[in-house]
């Protein structure tokens, strides 16, 4: 018990975590990662990149693609939510945003957080997937990424 509590103490103490900006050059789009995530390589197509927790608990993944559906964004929330469901995951947040869509909810003893935007054509999308006991830390942190992505669609392939 006196441990949990000097680590409420501790984490109470540290304030908001330090972020480092991910600029992708393919697709242009930048967003903000806890300095504390590790960088994974940029895959082959370089279309983005994950972070991972020290104790490979907690994931940030980053891409983007080119609109190349005829669906539009309701095709790309479809197959979104299909692949969430695949995993067996529940949703407890599926919502259409002017320019895309969130997409919300528990896997496991897991939640997950994805947000994607369609602007110029390009959609630019952010998962996050963390402990469920991480939920109150990961609040902020999440809400730091909303408000400083950057979507691509402005940069030459």
């Amino acid at each position: 018990m006196l441990a949990r509590c000097l680590l409420a103490l501790v984490l109470a103490w540290s304030g908001p975590p330090a972020y480092r900006t991910y600029h992708n050059a393919r697709f242009g789009y930048r967003i903000d990662y806890p300095a504390d995530l590790r960088p994974q390589p940029e895959p082959e197509n370089g279309d983005g990149r994950r972070f991972v927790s020290a104790d490979g608990q907690t994931t940030l993944t980053a891409y983007a693609s080119y609109d190349a559906l005829d669906g539009g964004l309701p095709a790309y929330r479809q197959i979104a939510r299909e692949g969430w469901q695949e995993k067996h995951a529940t949703l407890t947040l599926d919502q259409r945003t002017r320019t895309g869509y969130v997409l919300s909810g528990r896997l496991d003893s897991r939640i997950f957080y994805e947000k994607t935007v369609l602007q110029a054509g390009t959609l630019t999308t952010f998962a996050w997937e963390y402990p469920a006991a991480r939920k109150a830390a990961m609040n902020a942190v999440i809400q730091h990424t909303i408000n400083t992505l950057q979507p691509g669609g402005t940069a030459a392939d």
